[in-house]
């Protein structure tokens, strides 16, 4: 057990220090998600192949040095295709960019949260995932009867804040970068 914890510990340490230099490098060189995606499978098929083998005397370092390509990777990934807040962790700041088309896909995803979670205890709808996906459909809902369809030459403000978030939480992007995910809006 300590020697798991040894492991998550320098997880942890790897996920706050990766260099955004090397992150860029990887983009650059594999160039695609797609590319991404098969390297990152590669890597965590040697990490699984490599958990089996904890005896092995230099099992700590290479399962770091793979443990801190799997982060890479995974940065790279969100660089070149960030990820959206999951509808479930939206608030009403959140709600109130979405355009029609993001409304009405965001409350079927909810309903669905809303089905799934509906009976996680005993009772009927006794749980907080619960009653957060009604509040949040609620807020949808809402948002849907204010707004109208969007017109295919509009850029979507949700597209915007999500290459903002990109930048913030990537820190110094070069300006090539930035000016590929800008290039994606139009």
């Amino acid at each position: 057990m300590n020697h798991y914890s040894n492991l998550i510990r320098k997880r942890e340490i790897i996920m706050t220090k990766t260099n955004l230099k090397e992150v860029e490098k990887v983009a650059a060189e594999l160039g695609t998600v797609e590319n991404i995606a098969r390297e990152l499978k590669r890597v965590q098929s040697i990490k699984c192949r490599l958990k089996k083998q904890k005896g092995r005397a230099t099992y700590e370092t290479e399962m770091t040095e793979v443990i801190k390509q799997e982060q890479i990777l995974k940065e790279a990934r969100q660089l070149l295709d960030p990820k959206e807040k999951p509808v479930t962790q939206y608030e009403q700041a959140d709600v109130d960019q979405l355009d029609y088309d993001e409304t009405i896909k965001a409350i079927r995803s909810i309903q669905s949260k809303k089905t799934l979670s509906r009976w996680l205890t005993d009772v009927e709808g006794d749980n907080d995932e619960f009653r957060n996906a009604c509040t949040i459909e609620a807020m949808l809902i809402a948002r849907r009867e204010m707004i109208k369809p969007v017109d295919e030459n509009n850029v979507r403000k949700t597209e915007i804040q999500t290459i903002i978030d990109t930048i913030e939480e990537s820190g110094e992007l070069s300006q090539k970068q930035i000016l590929e995910l800008l290039k994606k809006l139009i």
